[in-house]
């Protein structure tokens, strides 16, 4: 094992760019504008909007990055959801959600879409959570090699039968992940279902284009990784050992609110959760335009990937409906996000009932009427 991790490590260091072409990167990590299709509409509501008809319309400043939890926000602005629901949308542009939280404390924007980070927007910057609008569980695996001990053993806890190994063949392996990502996460709820903690294994950090390279030449026991790496060594026939949805470890990508905007644009937010579940229903019904959306979003924004790909990624992690929606208990995931992190430090205790606080459901049932 210890001739592993010397291995890993190595392996680390060389391959930090093997899977750069892989995944969606964004082109810069400035705000902006994005690119062109979230940034005109398309339909007939946005030419009345070119007209005049939307000047009069109160603008929500609303955070997009290169992923899939902004295509809702693309579709809204393609097809003028905005402006037929009484407001207009200026968008935003980040890279990613730990920049979105820095300007959330510059006020820069109003409204967004994140996942993990958004532990930091409720505790830390008093942002508010009032929807939960795709399921991020998706494509978040542990892998490993098919002649891996761990993969010779399934169901061994019944509550979970599609979940791969047990404490003897989990007890002193080498797992590779980003630490302190959801991934780890899913780590962590894997060993659990076996009575195993961390102590049990050997976590070694590195990100996860280096994770995916080390399960493939067998640096390591295991990986977990997020897509597109998983997908990738999915593909490359690792076996899916766990993930958040067989391990039914809820994790969702909500909307954010800044704490001005909660305050003071209640009426304007209610009017958006209205047109983005109009969004989700109509790119739920239409997995081929989705996908197909998804990818255009990655190449306009400086992104390489697929078709095949983007609709590997709608299949996996649908969008809430607005009929889900209003089965959905809204702040689950954060809170179970917002656990896993005082555990790691990576939030202090203190701050952990802010979380709590900062959930609120009454926008969406106004917004959909439950």
């Amino acid at each position: 094992m210890k001739k592993k991790v010397v291995s890993i490590l190595a392996a680390a260091a060389m391959t930090v760019s093997a899977l750069a072409g892989c995944a969606p990167t964004p082109a810069d990590a400035t705000t902006a504008a994005p690119a062109s299709s979230a940034s005109e509409n398309t339909g007939g509501e946005s030419e009345a909007a070119d007209n005049g008809a939307a000047e009069d319309l109160p603008v929500l400043k609303v955070a997009v990055m290169p992923f899939l939890n902004s295509i809702p926000i693309v579709y809204m602005m393609n097809e003028g959801l905005d402006v037929q629901n009484g407001f207009k949308i200026e968008p935003v542009y980040f890279a990613n959600g730990g920049t979105m939280n820095e300007a959330l404390a510059a006020d820069q924007w109003e409204v967004g879409t994140l996942s993990a980070a958004a532990v930091n927007s409720l505790a830390i910057y008093g942002a508010y959570c009032i929807a939960d609008i795709g399921h991020s569980e998706g494509g978040l695996y542990t892998l490993t090699q098919p002649d891996n001990p761990i993969a010779q053993v399934k169901g061994a806890n019944p509550s979970y039968p599609d979940v791969y190994g047990d404490a003897e063949t989990l007890k002193g392996a080498i797992i590779a992940t980003n630490t302190g990502t959801i991934s780890h996460l899913n780590v962590i709820k894997w060993l659990e279902k076996f009575g195993l903690t961390t102590e049990d294994v050997e976590i070694v950090h590195m990100d996860f284009p280096s994770a995916y390279q080390a399960l493939m030449t067998g640096n390591c026991d295991v990986a977990a990784l997020n897509p597109p790496t998983s997908y990738a060594a999915e593909g490359e026939g690792m076996v899916v050992t766990s993930s958040l949805s067989n391990l039914e470890v809820p994790q969702f990508d909500s909307i954010i609110v800044s704490n001005k905007a909660f305050q003071e644009r209640r009426d304007v937010l209610v009017n958006y959760v209205k047109g983005f579940f109009q969004a989700t229903d109509a790119l739920q019904a239409d997995p081929d335009m989705a996908a197909q959306l998804l990818l255009d979003w990655y190449t306009e924004n400086g992104s390489e990937s697929s078709l095949e790909a983007c609709q590997t990624e709608i299949e996996t992690r649908p969008f809430v409906t607005s009929d889900e929606a209003k089965t959905i208990t809204i702040g689950d995931s954060v809170q179970v996000t917002a656990e896993f992190w005082v555990s790691q430090e990576l939030l202090d205790e203190s701050k952990f009932p802010e979380v709590a606080e900062h959930i609120d459901d009454t926008i969406v049932k106004e917004a959909l009427g439950f």
